[in-house]
């Protein structure tokens, strides 16, 4: 194992997050595979967080979190420079594995700027100021759905394509043209 100098690899260990829609410990995921010691069957398994993020932060073998490390050796990252911009200790992505066992929630997340005004607002629910851009990377077979079409287009749709109105419904297709201010 490398030692924990500036000028080598580190080895992380990821925090787990056993949300309720990840895979049993005792099925194969890539979660349980990767996670510190050995899977209980009875969790469910859903994400690695490899970062700083301070919910799950990364560890180093000595114990130590990965942001006390970077605050330690502020040019490890190559980017000295960038850490005025981000903090010292904090890297300003989070990679995460997740083995998902079912369809998970939409998610809408905040640009930076909002993200920085919410966490400043109510640090206890947005425990950190950054946005949160993601990138999927599927490893098996995943179906995915992201991005929202403009509200006006989403309106246009909805009264050009009977089969969207029928799908959404009379009253929620009139209450999202009425929301957009064409109802």
């Amino acid at each position: 194992m490398a030692s924990n100098t500036t000028d080598s690899l580190l080895k992380l260990f990821p925090a787990v997050q056993h949300y309720a829609w990840g895979v049993e410990g005792s099925s194969p995921s890539l979660v349980a595979k990767m996670a510190p010691g050995d899977p209980d069957p009875s969790k469910p398994y859903a994400e690695l967080w490899m970062g700083t993020h301070p919910t799950a932060p990364s560890t180093l073998a000595s114990g130590e979190t990965l942001s006390s490390y970077l605050a330690a050796h502020p040019t490890f990252t190559g980017a000295a420079s960038a850490g005025a911009e981000w903090g010292a200790d904090r890297l300003p992505y989070l990679f995460k594995c997740l083995s998902v066992r079912c369809p998970l929630s939409i998610q809408a997340h905040p640009d930076k700027k909002l993200a920085a005004e919410l966490h400043k607002r109510d640090p206890k629910n947005y425990k950190d100021d950054n946005h949160k851009p993601e990138l999927a990377c599927a490893v098996t077979e995943f179906e995915g759905l992201c991005g929202f079409r403009p509200m006006q287009e989403i309106v246009e749709n909805l009264g050009e394509v009977p089969e969207l109105r029928a799908l959404v419904g009379e009253e929620a297709a009139a209450k999202v043209a009425e929301a957009a201010g064409k109802g």
